[in-house]
C-alpha cells in the first residue's frame, strides 16, 4: 500500500511566503486538511487519540515497505478544520521518511519557517508539539528494536547571540541608547513632581520596588485600553494579539537571560512564588531524607522559610556556608559544607542588605562537583548585572517584575527544560493541563505545566517593555554608573560620626548601602529623611538571620537604580546631618 501522498514542505513554505498573511496562510491549511481521507471509527479510538491538544487529533503511524526503505505512513485527522491544516504541516514533514530521519528533524526550525511560532496560541502551539511527540515516539520504539541509538527530541533554541539581545528599530538595526542618570530620571514620572515638604523625590529604595519608566506604564496601559482578553483562550483577533504579545514578551526574558528556549521561561507572581514553586515541584520529589540543601545568613526569607519547610517535609538537611565577618561567603572554609549528599544550593545573586555579590560562578562549580542543583534568588541582580543562565551553568533563577522597572504581581522562574520536564506541577488548573479524565490528569508541557489559571496578563507584557528598555543601554553601563554612586555614597557617609556600613566594600558589592547611626533607631531616621523627601527603606528587609548575625534589630537601607544620581547620594547626606539634628544626636 504506498504511502498517503501529501504536499512536500518547500512547497508549503514556499506558498506560504506568496501569501503573506497569516489569514490567507490559514485558509490555505484549511483548504489541503480538508483533502484529509477520512478514518475509520477504529481509527478515532482513544488508542490512536494525541491527548495535550485541544481539538480532538488521532494519530496512526506505521511502517512500510517503499523503494527498498523501511519509511512512515501516517494517517491522521482531528475534529477542526485548522487542525487539519497543521495535521499536513507535521506530514509534510514526516511522511515517507525512515524513522532516524524523523529523529533528525528540527521540528522547531521548521515551524519557524512557517511562521507557526508566532501566529499560533500556546495552546495550539503545545497540541502541535503533542503530535510531533508522538511520531517521535512511535521513531524512537523503531529505531531502538533495531538497535540504533535513540536521539532525544530538542527544544527550539533562540539564535540571538548574547551581545546581540538588544530590541531592533523600524528599519531592522540595533537600536542602542547612551546611558545618561539626569535624562533617564525624566522618563520616570513618579520621580519628577512636587511633594508637600517642599523637597524634590529622592528615591532610594529601589532594591524593594523600582520605579516605572513612562514606557512601560503606557504599555500596562496599551493591553488594557487596546485588545485586553484572557489568554490563550479564544481566536478572536483580541485573543490572538493578547496571547502573541504575551508570547513576545517570554521570548525577550529568555534573551535577556541567556536561555536556551522560552519554554524554560515560567511566569509567576514574583521571586518569593519562583522559589516555592522549585522547593514544592522539584524539592518534594527529588529531596530525601539526609539529602542536602546549602544556604547562608545573607539570605532573603524567601529564599530561606520555603527551604526549612521543604528541609520538614523531605527529611532532608539544611546547611549554611559561612560568612566573613564583612558579609562575603568564606570561600575558605566553604568545602566543607558541600559534600556527596548536597542535593541543592540556593543562593541570592546580590544580598538585598549589605549588597554582597557571592562568587556565584565558583560556588556553582562546587555544587555541580556533587551533581547538586543550583537556584539563584536574582530578585536583586538581574536588575543590575548582566547574566547569562547557560554560561554561568544556572539550573533554575528567579526574580521579579517590579524590581526591573516592570510591573508589580508578575515575575520570572528560568529553568533548565530537562529539570522542568520532570518536575511535578505545583498549582493545578486551567492551562496546565494536557488531558483530565474522572479517573486522573495529565500535563501540559513546560512552561504552562506551570501557569496554572489566568496570569498576570498585562504586567507580563508591560514586563517585555521593561526588558526593551534596560536592553536599549545594556546593563554594563548602568552596572558601572550605580558603582560609582555606591563609591560616592561609601565616601560620603563613612565621614559621618557613629554612622556604621554594614557589608564589603564598594568592589565586593552592588548599589546597596545599609547602615545605623548610634544613638537612632532605624524607624526614627527613617521617618526624619522622608521630612526631607528622601525615600529609604528601614528595618530587618526581611532578613532575621542576618540581622542576628550582624547584632543589631533593624538597618536603614538606600538602594539605588539607574535613575539615581549623584545628587540623590548629596541629599541623603544632608538628610542624615537634619535628623541628627532633630533627634539630638551629637556629632
Amino acid at each position: 500500500m504506498p504511502a498517503t501522498k501529501i504536499i512536500r514542505f518547500d512547497e508549503l513554505r514556499d506558498e506560504f511566503e506568496f501569501l503573506g498573511n497569516w489569514q490567507d496562510q490559514c485558509r490555505y491549511l484549511i483548504e489541503l486538511g480538508e483533502e484529509l481521507p477520512q478514518l475509520t471509527a477504529d481509527e478515532q479510538s482513544e488508542t490512536f487519540r494525541v491527548l495535550g491538544c485541544q481539538s480532538r487529533v488521532w494519530v496512526i503511524p506505521t511502517l512500510m515497505e517503499e523503494g527498498g526503505r523501511k519509511v512512515l505512513d501516517i494517517r491522521a485527522k482531528s475534529d477542526a478544520r485548522i487542525v487539519d491544516g497543521l495535521v499536513v504541516v507535521l506530514l509534510s514533514l514526516t511522511q515517507g521518511r525512515t524513522p532516524q530521519e524523523v529523529l533528525d528533524i528540527d521540528f522547531n526550525a521548521r515551524f519557524a519557517e512557517l511562521g507557526l511560532e508566532s501566529q499560533l496560541v500556546p495552546q495550539r502551539k503545545n497540541g502541535l508539539y503533542a503530535m510531533v511527540s508522538r511520531v517521535q515516539q512511535f521513531a524512537r520504539d523503531l529505531s531502538a528494536e533495531a538497535g540504533s541509538a535513540v536521539v532525544k527530541p530538542s527544544i527550539r533554541t533562540l539564535s540571538a547571540e548574547p551581545e546581540t539581545r538588544l530590541p531592533l528599530s523600524e528599519d531592522g538595526t540595533t537600536r542602542r541608547r547612551t546611558f545618561d542618570a539626569e535624562l533617564v530620571r525624566l522618563e520616570f514620572p513618579a520621580l519628577n513632581q512636587a511633594l508637600e515638604c517642599g523637597f524634590p523625590v529622592t528615591y532610594l529604595d529601589t532594591a524593594s520596588s523600582a520605579q516605572k519608566p513612562q514606557r512601560v506604564i503606557d504599555k500596562e496601559r496599551e493591553v488594557y485600553e487596546q485588545y485586553y482578553a484572557n489568554a490563550y483562550r479564544g481566536v478572536y483577533t483580541y485573543g490572538d494579539r493578547v496571547s502573541a504579545e504575551l508570547e513576545s514578551s517570554r521570548e525577550k526574558v529568555a534573551r535577556f537571560l541567556g536561555a536556551t528556549s522560552e519554554r524554560e521561561i515560567v511566569f509567576t507572581s514574583g521571586s518569593t512564588m519562583g522559589i516555592n514553586l522549585v522547593a514544592q515541584a522539584w524539592g518534594r520529589k527529588f529531596l530525601s531524607p539526609g539529602d542536602e540543601i546549602v544556604l547562608n545568613e545573607l539570605e532573603h526569607h524567601a529564599n530561606f522559610v520555603p527551604w526549612q519547610r521543604v528541609a520538614e517535609q523531605t527529611g532532608a538537611v539544611v546547611r549554611l556556608l559561612p560568612l566573613t565577618d564583612d558579609g562575603q561567603i568564606d570561600l575558605s572554609r566553604a568545602e566543607d559544607v558541600f559534600n556527596p549528599r548536597t542535593r541543592l544550593l540556593a543562593i541570592t545573586g546580590m544580598s538585598n542588605v549589605l549588597g554582597t555579590v557571592p562568587p556565584i560562578r565558583e560556588l556553582t562549580r562546587r555544587a555541580h562537583d556533587y551533581g547538586a542543583k543550583v537556584l539563584i534568588d536574582g530578585a536583586q541582580s538581574v536588575p543590575h548585572m548582566p547574566i547569562h543562565v547557560v554560561q554561568e551553568e544556572v539550573d533554575f533563577l528567579v526574580f521579579s517584575g517590579h524590581k526591573a522597572y516592570g510591573p508589580s504581581g508578575v515575575g520570572v522562574l528560568y529553568g533548565r527544560y530537562d529539570l522542568l520536564a520532570e518536575m511535578d506541577p505545583f498549582l493545578c488548573g486551567g492551562h496546565m493541563i494536557a488531558e483530565v479524565t474522572s479517573t486522573g490528569s495529565t500535563w501540559a508541557e513546560p512552561p504552562a505545566k506551570f501557569e496554572a489559571g489566568t496570569p498576570a496578563i498585562a504586567q507580563a507584557i508591560a514586563l517585555g517593555e521593561a526588558i526593551d528598555y534596560l536592553n536599549e543601554f545594556t546593563l554594563c553601563p548602568v552596572h558601572k554608573h550605580e558603582q560609582a554612586l555606591l563609591r560616592h555614597a561609601h565616601a560620603s557617609l563613612e565621614a559621618i560620626p557613629g554612622l556604621t556600613i554594614y557589608g564589603p566594600a564598594p568592589s565586593e558589592k552592588g548599589a546597596i548601602v545599609s547602615f545605623t547611626i548610634e544613638g537612632a533607631s532605624a524607624y526614627d531616621l527613617a521617618q526624619q529623611l522622608n521630612f526631607r523627601g528622601v525615600f529609604v527603606r528601614h528595618g530587618h528587609h526581611c532578613t532575621m538571620p542576618l540581622h542576628a548575625r550582624l547584632n543589631v534589630p533593624a538597618t536603614v537601607r538606600a538602594s539605588f537604580g539607574l535613575y539615581s544620581t549623584l545628587e540623590d547620594v548629596d541629599r541623603l547626606t544632608q538628610a542624615i546631618e537634619f535628623a541628627m539634628r532633630e533627634l539630638k544626636i551629637a556629632r
